[in-house]
């Protein structure tokens, strides 16, 4: 890692990057997929991963081609075992309840971990 920079900061950072090649290729080198980042006394703060997607969901910065991105990260994390529980537990309270038939680009992730959820 360049900087001295951890894998698991590292997978953090592709993941606030939506680097989908870099989040990649931190799992496959043993990235933890359910890293605790610590960042302040807050538990509604992205401290892993797929906490990380969520938050980055209310993003005003983000663009209609960083969704596709971000689904298809929440799939990777899932894959190599991240706990989407968190993650759904933070994307209820920003955005409310969870509704299956709610549609919009930045669904797709909600869906994908809600989903994941119910089948644990």
């Amino acid at each position: 890692m360049s900087g001295g920079k951890d894998i698991n900061e590292a997978l953090m950072d592709a993941a606030a990057d939506c680097n989908v090649e870099e989040v990649k290729r931190c799992l496959e080198q043993g990235a933890d997929p359910n890293y605790f980042h610590p960042v302040g006394d807050n538990h509604m703060q992205p401290t892993t991963p797929l906490r990380l997607l969520m938050f980055r969901l209310s993003d005003s910065l983000l663009e209609d081609h960083h969704f596709p991105k971000l689904a298809e990260i929440a799939k990777l994390l899932l894959k190599y075992g991240a706990d989407p529980k968190p993650a759904l537990e933070i994307a209820e309270h920003r955005y409310g309840k969870y509704d299956p038939h709610a549609k919009g680009p930045f669904m797709d992730v909600w869906h994908i971990i809600a989903n994941a959820t119910e089948e644990q």
